[in-house]
C-alpha cells in the first residue's frame, strides 16, 4: 500500500481517537488497523498504549497532541502528504496540505 494510503488510514484513524465512542469504534478502529502497514500498526499500537492516543494531526504548525508550536521554518513543513515522528510527544504526526 502506498503513503498516501497510509497517510489517509492514519487521519481515519485520528478521528475516531478524537470523535468517536462505544462499540462502533472498536470495530472501526480495528478495521482499519488491519490495513495499516505492519510496523506504521506496531508503532501506533505501542504509542496508543503509552499515551492514551497514537495519532496527532499538525494544524496551523501546532501538534494536537502535545501542542508544541513548530517554527515555520521547520523541515518537516515542506514535506506535505507525510508521516512523521513529533519532535516532542512522539507520535506518529501527519502534516497535511492544510496543516501549514
Amino acid at each position: 500500500m502506498n503513503a498516501n494510503n497510509q497517510v489517509k488510514l492514519l487521519l481515519k484513524l485520528y478521528k475516531l481517537e478524537s470523535n468517536g465512542n462505544g462499540v462502533d469504534k472498536a470495530q472501526a478502529v480495528r478495521r482499519l488497523e488491519k490495513k495499516l502497514d505492519s510496523s506504521l500498526l506496531k508503532r501506533y499500537q505501542r504509542l496508543k498504549e503509552k499515551k492514551g492516543t497514537g495519532i496527532a494531526v499538525l494544524r496551523n504548525r501546532i501538534c494536537s497532541g502535545c501542542k508544541m508550536v513548530y517554527p515555520e521554518t521547520h523541515e518537516m513543513l515542506k514535506y506535505r502528504n507525510f508521516i512523521h515522528s513529533c519532535e516532542y510527544c512522539g507520535r506518529l504526526l501527519v502534516v497535511t496540505e492544510k496543516s501549514a
